[in-house]
Formats: structure tokens, C-alpha cells, sequence
């Protein structure tokens, strides 16, 4: 049993590092030499459990005010949040910023397809985009991903560079949806109920012309998450989308604090439960488990050898995809023993019934 356990557990690691290894050279590197001068609408949707780096925005938008003074960015909320007042203090210093707040959303809809359906009819530049509020721009990011758009006539989902703020942190940090999604994404038959769930788990920006944005049926979303509604329209419009990596002008921050994080890492299991996203949370614990497989195999020799082998690999390359430190990699089975306890302390106060 073990044996064969074992086999499935090396030809799904090697899965990951071909597919992983194929979304990186497929995949759009942005580049600081593109330019783009029409106007570009970002927009930043917030909910209650939204994480915000206000700091790095801060400096973000006083960059893009004069690199890039065509771009508005639209900031949505759901009604109150602790970001809300780093964001007026934004918007009072800068004239690219518009604040959109909704504290009357009715009970019924998903707060985030309704924000975006409310916005839609003002939206109006060549080229929008959606984003996640951890992940801060740089221009050459915006003049990149537009200028692709509009020349290549397609949709991207851009995944950011992993931020370097401290090495336990970004160790923990990295092993996420992102490197799930980049190692599965492209299985055609799997997208529905795989990779689809996984973009929705994804911290990322989607970039699309306006006739795409203007064409998604937004009062339709029954889903949570915007991404996964809205990659499962495109998938039955047999639209696609494309990777695209932001390099180190799109940057994805994450709580500074160890104990912060794994708070949030504890809490993005019971999102996913209570989601009912079943498929994104057993797709996530079985990435999961391939990335503890050397752990667990510690007292068989040639398992042990044979996936260190393969994860080693595997990690060398999500290196080079998501820029993290080489100290930060090293520390990959502190990262797995953190993400198992995480899931452990969820799957307890699921049973008891009370916080741990």
C-alpha cells in the first residue's frame, strides 16, 4: 500500500514541476520597456476580511501620479473597514484615486460581483483591471499587462512576485493557491473543477479590454469568489485567459507578523469550508500533502530520497517564477509543518465547536 501510495504521490510531484516548469516559459514576464499611454481603470474590491499594505500603496500611487497620471484607480467597499480611512487619507493626496463605499448592499447578493456590477456602468478606459488589495503596482506593471492586452487581443491573470519581508514569513507565505494554481493550471479537463476553484483561492489581477469587462454578466455570480464566477463564464463563452508574472513591479504583500499570518492561514481554511469550496479545499490539502510527502516518508530511505529529489527541483523553479529568497526556500518544511498545524487548529474548532 505504502509502495503504491508512494507512486502516485511521485508521478503527481512530477506533474507539478512539468506544468509548472510549462507555465513559466508559456507565461508573459513583464517588462519595463512597454509603454502604454491610454487611460487604464483599476479597480480594488475590499470586503470585511480584505488584508491592505497602505504603506506600500501609499508609495505605489505617488510613483503612478507622475509615470502614469491616466490611471484611475477605483476602491470598492462593502460597506465599513479598518482600510477605509488609509484610503480617504489616499485619495485626499492624490487625483487618481475615486472611493466607491456600499454600505447598503442588499443581503441577498455576493458583495464583490454586486460592487463591480454597480461600478460597471462607469467604467470606461481601453484597458480594466481587477485586483487583489495585498498585491501593489508599479507603472511598468500597468504599461506591461495593458499593452499585451491590447496587442495580443487576450485576457491575462497576472501573479505577482512574492514580497521579502521577513524570511519566516515569505517561507510560510509562498507555499499558497498561487503555486498550487501555476502547478496544475493547463489540464483542460480538470479546469472546471480544478483549476477554476484554484484562480478563485489565487491573490492576483485580472486584465481585460472593455468590451470583455463590459460583456461579463455580473448579476449572474452566485459564486463567492469573482475570479472563479468569472473564469467559469469565459470558460462557457470559450474565452481563455493567460499567465502573466509581474516580476518585481507587481509585488504581493502579506501580514508582517509570523502569528499574523498563521491567524490568516487558519482562517483561509475555514473560508474555503464554509465556501463550500470543496474542490479548492481538497486540491489545497493535497498540494499540501505532496509538498510534506519527504516528511512523511523520513523513515523510508528511497521515498525519501526519491520526492526531496523531485520537490527540490520543483522548488527551484518556483524560485524563479515567484522571486522568492533562497533562505526563504530552505525553510520549505518549516512552511509545510506550519500550513499542517493551520489546517489541524481549523479541523479542532471545527469539532469542538470553540477557538483554540
Amino acid at each position: 500500500m505504502l509502495g503504491l501510495f508512494g507512486l502516485m504521490a511521485l508521478g503527481l510531484i512530477v506533474v507539478m514541476v512539468v506544468t509548472l516548469v510549462k507555465n513559466a516559459l508559456l507565461g508573459k514576464q513583464l517588462s519595463k520597456e512597454d509603454t502604454f499611454l491610454s487611460p487604464i481603470d483599476i479597480i480594488i474590491p475590499f470586503t470585511a476580511k480584505s488584508f491592505c499594505p497602505i504603506e506600500e500603496w501609499k508609495n505605489s500611487i505617488t510613483e503612478l501620479q507622475k509615470a502614469m497620471p491616466q490611471v484611475r484607480i477605483h476602491v470598492l467597499f462593502d460597506g465599513p473597514n479598518n482600510f477605509l480611512n488609509g484610503w480617504e487619507d489616499i485619495k485626499s493626496q492624490s487625483n487618481n484615486v475615486e472611493i466607491h463605499n456600499f454600505p447598503m448592499r442588499p443581503s441577498h447578493v455576493e458583495p464583490v460581483s454586486w460592487m463591480l456590477d454597480q461600478l460597471s456602468s462607469k467604467i470606461q478606459a481601453q484597458i480594466v483591471i481587477i485586483g487583489d488589495p495585498e498585491v501593489v503596482p508599479q507603472s511598468p506593471a500597468l504599461s506591461s499587462i495593458a499593452k499585451n492586452v491590447t496587442e495580443k487581443k487576450r485576457n491575462y491573470f497576472v501573479l505577482p512576485q512574492t514580497a521579502k519581508q521577513s524570511i519566516l514569513t515569505e517561507a510560510l507565505s509562498v507555499l499558497s493557491p498561487n503555486l498550487v494554481l501555476i502547478s496544475f493550471l493547463g489540464f483542460q479537463k480538470w479546469n472546471r473543477y480544478l483549476t477554476h476553484p484554484l484562480l478563485g483561492l489565487s491573490q492576483g489581477w485580472i486584465a481585460l479590454g472593455l468590451k470583455d469587462f463590459q460583456e461579463i454578466d455580473f448579476k449572474s455570480v452566485r459564486l463567492s469568489n469573482w475570479k472563479e464566477a468569472l473564469s467559469r463564464q469565459w470558460s462557457t463563452e470559450k474565452k481563455k485567459y493567460y499567465l502573466a508574472f509581474g516580476e518585481k513591479f507587481l509585488v504581493r504583500h502579506y501580514p508582517e507578523t509570523t502569528r499574523e499570518l498563521y491567524l490568516k492561514m487558519k482562517n483561509d481554511w475555514k473560508d474555503l469550508w464554509l465556501k463550500r469550496d470543496r474542490s479548492g479545499f481538497w486540491t489545497y490539502i493535497g498540494a499540501v500533502i505532496l509538498w510534506s510527502y519527504p516528511l512523511l516518508c523520513l523513515t523510508h530511505p528511497i521515498w525519501f530520497m526519491t520526492s526531496f529529489s523531485l520537490l527540490v527541483l520543483f522548488r527551484f523553479f518556483s524560485k524563479i517564477v515567484f522571486q522568492e529568497s533562497w533562505k526563504a526556500v530552505l525553510l520549505h518544511p518549516l512552511g509545510c509543518v506550519a500550513l499542517i498545524g493551520s489546517l489541524f487548529w481549523f479541523l479542532y474548532e471545527q469539532a469542538t465547536g470553540k477557538k483554540a
